[in-house]
């Protein structure tokens, strides 16, 4: 019995409709075998519906493919503790960019007719009250000028000294102890921007984490917004902007600022956020990976890399270098020249300010400069809140007074009396940085479809519309395997036999014994 199924297992053309047969009443598809028995109308309804079947698997494969083709993702928003957190880097610059003595006093600033023309060009306020010159006539006594545009702005602008007053701050830190202390000068580093100086704390990113929240643990400031140096070229408002920002980088002035003018007390409470994003394909296009500064030393954000493309386009474009580079940096262009010097005031008007505003208005230094994938340790997007009441009271107005008296603050004849409160609230804002809950925000972007999920969706789905498995991939593997063999078989089979039969026909030709025919 065995030999007999043997042969007839041998007998079964796999390459045929016997072979065909064969396989679909052995295979473990479910409904397959149905079509090969019973009634021909039975047959036709399994074979729709077995079509049907395998239609369906197909729309949904294909689905399952394109969904996992798109890139899908999810967003994973959790908010994580700490014990301890960084505390920000805090840039502060006064709105008022070009101090009204360092354009004026010649025996502070024996350079003060050059720093007006300098100004008045710088905001094209030509021919008016202000400033009766013409362009030409600027130009010309620009022209004069042999000083670097960084040194001009860090003549005209307001220096940290000015801008926190020490011995004020000390009066404060003695009339209203709390558990911080408000911050000196001497915490603050200097920096250019484009549009004036500024001032930072933490700048390296030196100062002690914060290990408590609350209004009172953070860092205070006590500015002096200084409305009697104001120029009032172009500038209808008083105040500082403040910028939140990881140590190290840089800003840029006019985004993501906040705004505090005279008399405030801005709490500002901080809401840190570290963000993970997806490279290439799930973002387009893309993030990201290391550190492409040209200066490694500082992190890798977009804020970093717009300031240095900007920077590398002045000296491409100028031949020289941004106001914001620091001294002692040179810049490689793509020509393979080194750029070491700062521009002059007349580059800077005629050409690198046009450069940063070129770039401002364009997408040119956005679009080449890519979110990074992951933040490095303890850098943070910094959301905020604020609240604001006023600032002094009338106890602190009464401790304060006298100390101004002595850093001789009143002898400008613009001031209120030196016993005015007026004065104080005026002149002067305090800033309070802290953080409400020792907490971050982390979000993390994840693929919504993995090859997983695709395996286990089409898997899912070749087991509810065929009732397959993996095995029964096995099972077409085998049948195709053998129809394969059978069609070699059959057709070069053939020709083998063919070649042999002709072979032996000659061999028997060869062998003929003619000796043999009687003489036929």
């Amino acid at each position: 019995m065995a030999d007999q199924k043997k042969v007839d297992e041998d007998e079964v053309d796999y390459a045929g409709y016997s072979g065909l047969k064969e396989f679909m009443s052995e295979t473990t598809l479910h409904g397959v075998h149905y079509i090969f028995r019973g009634a021909k109308l039975l047959r036709f309804v399994w074979l729709l519906g077995v079509l049907g079947a395998l239609s369906g698997f197909l729309f949904f494969f294909i689905a399952a493919v394109n969904n996992y083709m798109e890139r899908p993702s999810n967003t994973k928003v959790d908010t994580v503790s700490r014990s301890q957190l960084p505390l920000p880097a805090v840039t502060i610059c006064n709105s008022n960019i070009a101090q009204l003595s360092a354009l004026s006093n010649s025996t502070q600033y024996p350079h003060h007719e050059l720093n007006f023309a300098f100004v008045c060009h710088l905001f094209n306020d030509i021919k008016s009250s202000y400033c009766p010159l013409s362009r030409n006539e600027l130009i010309q006594i620009v022209r004069t000028d042999s000083r670097s545009a960084r040194d001009v702005l860090q003549d005209i602008g307001q220096a940290k000294s000015s801008l926190i007053l020490d011995p004020l701050v000390a009066a404060i830190n003695s009339a209203a102890p709390s558990l911080v202390p408000y911050q000196n000068s001497s915490s603050f580093t200097s920096i250019v921007t484009s549009t004036g100086v500024c001032h930072t704390f933490n700048y390296d990113g030196s100062q002690p984490n914060a290990s408590r929240a609350g209004i009172d643990t953070g860092v205070k400031f006590v500015v002096n917004v200084d409305q009697t140096e104001y120029a009032g070229v172009t500038l209808l408002s008083a105040g500082v902007e403040v910028y939140l920002h990881p140590p190290g980088e840089t800003i840029v002035r006019g985004r993501n600022a906040i705004y505090v003018g005279p008399g405030q007390r801005a709490n500002i409470a901080l809401e840190p956020q570290r963000r993970e994003v997806l490279n290439t394909p799930f973002r387009n296009p893309g993030c990201a990976e290391k550190n492409t500064n040209r200066n490694k030393s500082v992190p890798y954000s977009r804020a970093q890399c717009n300031l240095e493309c900007r920077e590398d386009l002045i000296a491409e474009s100028c031949g020289c270098l941004s106001v914001s580079v620091p001294d002692g940096v040179t810049i490689t262009t793509k020509n393979g020249s080194v750029v070491s010097r700062h521009c002059n005031a007349l580059q800077y008007l005629q050409c690198s300010s046009f450069i940063v505003a070129y770039v401002l208005l364009t997408s040119t230094c956005t679009d080449a400069c890519l979110q990074p994938c992951r933040p490095y340790e303890n850098q943070y997007k910094y959301g905020h809140s604020m609240t604001t009441d006023v600032f002094p009271n009338v106890v602190v107005a009464e401790t304060l007074i006298p100390v101004l008296l002595e850093t001789g603050r009143y002898n400008n004849s613009r001031v209120n009396a030196p016993n005015n409160l007026a004065y104080l609230r005026e002149n002067f804002a305090q800033i309070n940085v802290f953080y409400n809950e020792l907490a971050f925000e982390s979000i993390i972007e994840q693929p919504l479809i993995t090859l997983t999920t695709l395996f286990g969706s089409v898997g899912g789905n070749f087991g509810l519309f065929l009732g397959a498995s993996m095995l029964t991939i096995l099972e077409v593997g085998q049948y195709l395997a053998q129809a394969g063999m059978a069609l070699f078989e059959k057709f070069c089979g053939k020709k083998t036999q063919r070649d042999a039969r002709r072979v032996h026909s000659v061999d028997q030709v060869k062998s003929f014994d003619l000796s043999n025919t009687n003489g036929v």
